[in-house]
């Protein structure tokens, strides 16, 4: 992930997201940031991308 992680608004979508940065987050691509962050228990978006990235090592 080569791209400046930048902060979103809480009602960006998801779809938004992974298209920007190339990953797949595993949700729906109509859920918005802040929904998805207090699913996944997580802080940021920052957060996010970095779990995403940690998992697709693991494979």
């Amino acid at each position: 992930m080569s791209k400046q992680i930048r902060q979103k608004r809480i009602d960006t979508k998801i779809g938004t997201i992974e298209k920007k940065y190339g990953v797949d987050l595993g949700a729906r691509s109509d859920m918005k940031l802040g929904n998805y962050l207090k699913k996944e228990g997580l802080p940021s978006m920052s957060k996010a991308l970095k779990s995403v990235e940690k998992k697709s090592f693991k494979k």
